[in-house]
């Protein structure tokens, strides 16, 4: 039996419980099945020129809206030890692997991969994002299925983790993070940039529309060419002199698109093939 002072503890705790539930109910939830989401999205991009006539400028700029697809896999507890894998939905057209293997994660940032926490993982498919930049003319970003496209021997996929905050519950609320691997293309030519960890605040749902989300360190911008040379595609190579370098990057997602993943990849080809692969197209 419980004492008087017990039950007046426990009757409060049951308020606290009901008005945070009533403040914040609609954010905590189970994760949603393996899926493909589609959405708009924009770059907030400020760069550094380190080489050529325009050494030292600093460049700022805000990218028109981009579209972009992602798939993602059923959640699931993760467990250390070995090469852990799971499967994620394609559409029917793509043609990037439709297994994320826990080897193919370029950056393992901390506080990830915990024992026991439910987990998606997830893959960029598509993106275009395309501008008209002052002091650089027409630039786009590609990764993806464009980048196995048009530069198959420089292409690593572009991964994602979300993981549950709470241990025992699961699902939302949740942190995520993603490596992109894409290519910065402008009028002075192609450079990779590998965005490290791109870490996204804390998010309640599947896509995380109005999270946060920056780059976690200096992004150096280095030559397609120079990496061709060199062969390293899973890490920056520090042999490789870079024409600039990503001193901050914000890419929020703004808003869901109302149509199926399928339907959503088709869009980002389509308007990828109308546009042209050179950014001077755009």
């Amino acid at each position: 039996m419980t004492t008087g002072d017990e039950s007046a503890k426990l009757a409060q705790l049951n308020e606290d419980y009901d008005e945070l539930l009533a403040q914040m109910g609609d954010q905590i939830g189970p994760y949603p099945d393996a899926g493909i989401d589609g959405f708009l999205s924009h770059f907030i991009i400020s760069l550094e020129i380190l080489q050529g006539p325009a050494a030292g400028q600093s460049v700022m700029f805000t990218m028109p809206p981009a579209v972009q697809t992602v798939s993602r896999s059923a959640p699931f507890r993760y467990r250390s030890g070995g090469d852990h894998s799971v499967q994620i939905p394609l559409p029917a057209s793509c043609t990037l692997p439709s297994t994320i293997r826990e080897s193919d994660f370029i950056n393992r940032p901390e506080g990830f991969f915990q024992e026991g926490r439910e987990t998606v993982w997830m893959q960029i498919l598509n993106l275009d994002a395309r501008a008209e930049v002052d002091a650089l003319g027409p630039v786009r970003i590609i990764l993806g299925e464009t980048l196995k496209r048009e530069y198959p021997d420089v292409f690593q996929p572009s991964l994602g983790v979300a993981q549950s905050l709470g241990p025992r519950r699961g699902g939302f609320p949740a942190k995520l993070f993603f490596n992109p691997y894409a290519l910065i293309e402008t009028p002075a030519g192609a450079f990779r940039a590998i965005h490290g960890t791109l870490a996204y605040g804390r998010i309640t749902s599947f896509p995380p529309i109005g999270t946060p989300v920056s780059i976690c360190d200096c992004i150096p911008l280095e030559s397609v060419e120079e990496v061709r040379r060199t062969g390293s595609l899973r890490s920056v190579d520090e042999s490789i002199e870079p024409f600039a370098r990503l001193v901050a990057l914000s890419h929020p997602i703004d808003v869901a698109m109302q149509i199926s993943g399928e339907e959503a990849f088709l869009h980002v080809e389509r308007r990828i093939e109308l546009a042209g692969s050179s950014p001077r197209q755009g």
